[in-house]
């Protein structure tokens, strides 16, 4: 940074110079002072390319001033909130890179043992089945579980590089949550990588970035501005977060504008896809993810009978907004969303096909404030709709069917969830978490008299008064909520990565709509214990 401004000086002595020297003969043109500047910009673009390539032949990493969004990516949660605190990150060396053909790569992730035990068995992994709780009385209910995992280890590249003034990106990031049909834990525990983000960036000296590829939804709260590998993810060890929390990875579109570095606006199109739950489906029924025409395709995964889901036939992208603000104290956001539905009824020999349409949307906020010297943080965030299922942590669905026509009727939607995260010291953070998300009623009766819709209150529960029998008993849920506490303790940080160690517990229930009968109840206590090794 000295030399930059060593050199600055230099050029802008030179310049001054040359500007003195001309007035003495005769004023010069507006046209001749623009082209000494334009010179001026080029010589310094040059001079700071050379002054880079130079320190990296030296070994010398470079760190951005302020926050540099590669922290982001190697930290968890927890650590993430501490970059906020300028008095304890200011000394602390970024991420090591070195260079390659002119552009710097940043290689990230961390290492992960967790073992975790369940009250009452989700056959899950590290990422708990919200939309599945055990139903009481359930041989489910009655079984505990124990898991020990490594599947959540992440691994991530970073690229960086220069276009005269614009700044290019592109990152990468992977873990071994996937599964192929043959995984299991019996014998070689194989698992297959998966795909969480992969997206390249322009950003523009203007205050305009444009991105593309695989991503957090612009829908996710961020922890400051809008930006990429800098989003607001509640610091759990749970692999689906926490109840109430508004997220999706997938493709998108986005552009943003920083106005004034303490407001922002973006506007993102992002991939589609439709979740649906229904009591009645209506026969010859396409365009959804477990329709007849979505059980083939070329590198899709197909629907398979209690094995996958296909993609749903979407009509079009949904479309996200989102302005934030940073006005000195705390971050605020509003965001919204449209979605749009379709599905189609086939024609038969007897019977005339049609396809449906309806949308959805979505309204809500996002926020972190600080207290205590930054020491005390509060996030919270909310998403009120309809259609909005598939982003939130529960699963809840989207829409449900009318018996009839086959249309997609959106689902009224609603979520929220908050927390409280207390940075004990440098080593030691503590953090809580509570959020529900709810899915509204839609009834229907279906042609034959049955239950139809989602929540129908024909739906019966009187057969479901023995073990054997909870096990197949289900209905439409109403509302899931979660309450959550644990830490994260940081036994080494130095030259060579950093160590942590959490633990953390976690109390769900869930709720089904009301209908002939006592609908039943489930609920569920998990506890993990994670060690994680950072890259350095």
């Amino acid at each position: 940074m000295s030399s930059q401004i060593v050199l600055v000086g230099i050029l802008a002595v030179i310049v001054s110079a040359q500007a003195f020297a001309q007035s003495s003969k005769q004023e010069p043109t507006i046209g001749e002072l623009q082209r000494q500047m334009e010179e001026m910009r080029s010589r310094m673009i040059k001079m700071e390319n050379r002054i880079a390539e130079l320190e990296a032949a030296r070994g010398i990493v470079a760190t951005n001033s302020g926050t540099d969004p590669t922290a982001f990516q190697s930290q968890t949660p927890a650590a993430q909130a501490l970059l906020s605190q300028p008095a304890e990150t200011k000394g602390v060396a970024g991420p090591p890179s070195f260079q390659f053909k002119g552009v710097s790569l940043t290689p990230g992730g961390f290492l992960e043992g967790t073992m975790l035990v369940r009250t009452r068995n989700e056959n899950a992994d590290i990422a708990n089945s919200y939309s599945a709780i055990p139903l009481n009385g359930s041989s489910n209910a009655k079984l505990s579980e124990f898991r020990g995992t490594a599947r959540n280890s992440e691994f991530s590249l970073l690229v960086r590089g220069r276009a005269d003034s614009i700044k290019l990106e592109g990152y990468v990031e992977a873990d071994f949550l996937g599964a192929a049909p043959t995984a299991n834990y019996v014998e070689s525990n194989s698992w297959t990588p998966r795909l969480r983000q992969l997206w390249v960036q322009l950003d523009r000296p203007s205050g305009w970035t444009i991105t593309a590829g695989q991503t957090w939804s612009l829908l996710t709260t961020n922890q400051q501005g809008i930006a990429t590998l800098a989003e607001l993810r509640p610091a759990t060890s749970d692999g689906q977060y926490v109840v109430g929390f508004t997220w999706t990875r997938q493709r998108a579109f986005r552009i943003t504008k920083n106005v004034n570095n303490k407001v922002w606006a973006a506007f993102a199109v992002e991939e589609p896809e439709t979740t649906y739950s229904a009591a009645f489906v209506p026969a010859n029924l396409m365009g959804l993810n477990t329709s007849m025409n979505a059980a083939t395709g070329v590198n899709l995964l197909p629907f398979l009978t209690n094995y996958s889901d296909g993609f749903s036939t979407n009509l079009a992208p949904d479309l996200v907004a989102k302005a934030a603000f940073d006005p000195g104290w705390g971050h605020f956001e509003i965001k919204a969303v449209g979605r749009f539905f379709r599905d189609r009824i086939a024609s038969t020999a007897t019977t005339t096909g049609h396809t449906n349409t309806s949308g959805g949307y979505g309204v809500g906020f996002g926020a972190l404030m600080p207290f205590v010297n930054r020491k005390l943080e509060l996030p919270l965030e909310g998403l009120l709709g309809q259609g909005i299922g598939r982003y939130g942590s529960s699963g809840l669905p989207d829409a449900t069917l009318n018996p009839t026509t086959g249309e997609l009727r959106p689902l009224r939607g609603a979520r929220i969830m908050g927390g409280l995260v207390y940075h004990r010291s440098n080593r030691l953070d503590l953090y809580t978490y509570g959020g529900d998300e709810y899915a509204g009623r839609y009834a229907f009766v279906s042609p034959t008299g049955t239950a139809a819709g989602y929540g129908s209150p024909l739906v019966s529960y009187t057969g479901c008064t023995n073990e054997v029998a909870l096990n197949f008993c289900g209905g439409a849920n109403r509302n899931i909520y979660e309450a959550t506490v644990g830490y994260w303790y940081r036994l080494y940080r130095g030259e060579f990565g950093r160590i942590e160690q959490g633990n953390q517990v976690v109390y769900m229930h869930r709720n089904l709509w009301s209908g002939i009968g006592n609908a039943p109840q489930g609920g569920d206590i998990v506890a993990y214990t994670t060690l994680r090794f950072y890259l350095p």
